[in-house]
């Protein structure tokens, strides 16, 4: 019997585009909310949110069992990665220009399937390393990096897409032992004691529309990481990976929609790349797919 990766070969990128949309929300709530209040205070309120909400759907539901986690140590690593991920994000772009910083942090992709290949051992194709490089062309062409990059403070987001891909590939590890409600239960229980002891030295009041927007930014997040384990439960890190660049997309008409930013030429022209880097592997994978099942005539049945 085929798995539901499988059976269903699109249902994975389909789940990593719309993860890749909730992300897109996510940041564009914490860039409004930035410019009135800490990032990192924002963050934190973010990972509470995010963590009740959680709490409030599913325990009623599921119960206390849902607390049990069978890998409490990459539970663990799984949380810090991503709230490692945040904190150092934050200070790249505290120290760098936006663009630059973008540009080191969409290198997650080369780095997961760097480390599927040693750790999951999950082989990737020429293709796939081919549109993974196409994609972080197109980010290239998008950001367009000057040459100021060479200081110290390039590791901070440096760090932060190699935490990231560690998020990413030890999500793939729980995948099967632990509920994804437990999973994105625990990572933002962990964010929210991190960030914790941060509090008092920035916490700033906020507006009622405020408290708002971060409220449902938190259930945005919750239901993005959910969306996100379901993907990795279908599909392999690698296939997924070119996807993620898609929040490119997504981000440049909320910047358009919302900061009245628009994209210009070059920047419409990456984003045309990052797609042709995305359907490279999808339609990769399913000629594959659809060759191996005329060849062994499962297409008659």
């Amino acid at each position: 019997m085929d798995t539901p990766g499988e059976a269903r070969p699109w249902l994975g990128p389909v789940l990593m585009c719309l993860v890749s949309l909730f992300f897109a929300l996510l940041d564009a709530a914490t860039k409004y909310l930035a410019a009135d209040y800490p990032l990192t205070q924002v963050v934190w309120f973010r990972y509470v949110v995010q963590t009740a909400v959680l709490a409030l759907v599913f325990l009623p539901r599921i119960g206390l069992s849902l607390l049990h986690t069978h890998s409490p140590l990459l539970q663990l690593l799984r949380g810090l990665s991503l709230c490692g991920a945040s904190i150092l994000a934050i200070n790249g772009l505290a120290r760098l220009p936006l663009a630059e910083t973008s540009a080191i942090l969409f290198m997650a992709p080369l780095i997961v399937t760097l480390l599927s290949g040693l750790i999951l051992k999950e082989k990737a194709s020429r293709m796939d390393w081919a549109a993974i490089g196409l994609g972080f062309v197109g980010v290239l062409i998008i950001v367009r990096p000057g040459g100021g990059l060479m200081t110290w403070a390039v590791f901070f987001p440096m760090g932060a897409a190699a935490c990231n891909a560690c998020y990413q590939v030890v999500t793939r590890f729980t995948r099967v032992a632990e509920h994804p409600v437990t999973s994105n239960l625990y990572t933002g229980a962990i964010g929210t004691a991190v960030l914790l002891p941060l509090m008092p030295y920035v916490w700033q009041p906020m507006a009622a529309t405020d408290v708002l927007i971060v409220c449902a930014a938190g259930a945005i997040g919750a239901t993005g990481h959910l969306l996100f384990t379901k993907a990795l439960s279908v599909s392999s890190v690698v296939v997924l990976s070119p996807y993620s660049y898609f929040q490119l997309m997504f981000a440049s008409v909320l910047g358009w929609t919302i900061f009245e930013t628009v994209p210009d030429a070059m920047s419409w022209l990456g984003i045309l790349v990052i797609a042709a880097g995305g359907l490279m592997i999808s339609l990769g994978r399913l000629v594959q797919r659809g060759a191996a099942r005329l060849h062994s005539g499962s297409w008659l049945r």
